[in-house]
């Protein structure tokens, strides 16, 4: 009997009963996707961006920026990449367990195009179309509690629903109206699969809007506002813009410091904060 997407999680946990076995072959193909990642992140060159199923939620002054000015924003540093690596090989080991635990898992990384712009989906699990995420604990919290449309920084949503209409003829996808993500905790170990419905949104218009957008020559208006650091008179920037490359393209005159917390980019000090400031390019995650 098929096994149904719902059970997906508590399937993969049931690996580790200590009785499952995998075959050589199976183990000898998940070692070179691992090997893969890692060769494509050490060796990735950034070529000229061009616009992406996957950055269609962005804020249109971010991906303005990214595809028309890309020098303007920050080169990521090595413990970033490294960063990624770790979410891809743990993206891929949640697909390659979902396989080993009775799971349909096809069309993997496939290409899909909408109105002339390409995107590759994660994998398409019993029918449905899936993200895979690796995510912090706080971020995870996110997807655990269903609250994804009501605090979507990344655009994650948007990216989702993009590979569902790409792939509303496919026939692998049995499940036209759903799509999820599989998320794991890389801190903690836990995983979720978070469902939710089409948005309904016809993306050949969304893609027709953001070509226009693109094609101006300045930039939209700033995405997001500064908002009060506490009751010092200080702003800084939101979530969402501290994590953009081109914050500082957006405020020229940005001043990081360095709280117990982490940084804190601040567009206006009214009053010195009494912790480091940090005025080189290099910043400690």
């Amino acid at each position: 009997m098929n096994k149904k997407i719902d059970t997906l999680v508590d399937d993969i946990y049931g690996l580790f009963d200590g009785t499952h076995e995998f075959s050589d072959e199976s183990i000898s193909s998940f070692g070179q996707k691992l090997a893969k990642h890692l060769s494509s992140r050490i060796s990735e060159q950034r070529g000229t961006p061009t616009l992406r199923l996957s950055a269609l939620g962005q804020p249109d002054r971010k991906l303005w920026f990214t595809i028309n000015t890309p020098e303007l924003g920050e080169p990521l540093s090595p413990k970033t990449r490294f960063k990624f690596l770790l979410g891809d090989l743990l993206e891929e080991l949640l697909l390659y367990l979902a396989e080993e635990s009775g799971h349909k898992v096809e069309g993997v990384q496939d290409t899909l195009e909408v109105n002339g712009v390409i995107g590759h989906r994660d994998a398409v699990i019993d029918g449905r179309t899936v993200d895979v995420k690796s995510a912090s604990s706080y971020s995870f919290k996110k997807f655990k509690e269903h609250r994804l449309r009501e605090d979507d920084v990344f655009g994650y949503i948007d990216q989702l629903n993009s590979y569902m209409f790409a792939a509303k003829n496919d026939p692998i996808v049995s499940d036209k109206r759903t799509g999820s993500f599989l998320v794991i905790d890389k801190t903690l170990g836990h995983i979720c699969l978070d469902s939710y419905s089409s948005n309904g949104v016809d993306y050949d218009k969304v893609v027709e809007d953001k070509r226009k957008m693109l094609a101006q020559s300045t930039p939209p208006d700033r995405c997001y506002e500064p908002v009060p650091e506490g009751k010092s008179g200080n702003m800084k920037l939101g979530v969402q813009c501290s994590y953009c490359p081109f914050k500082k393209a957006c405020y020229p005159g940005l001043r990081t410091f360095l709280y117990s917390t982490g940084p804190v980019f601040l567009t206006h000090v009214e009053r010195e904060p009494k912790v480091p400031e940090i005025t080189g390019t290099e910043i400690e995650d």
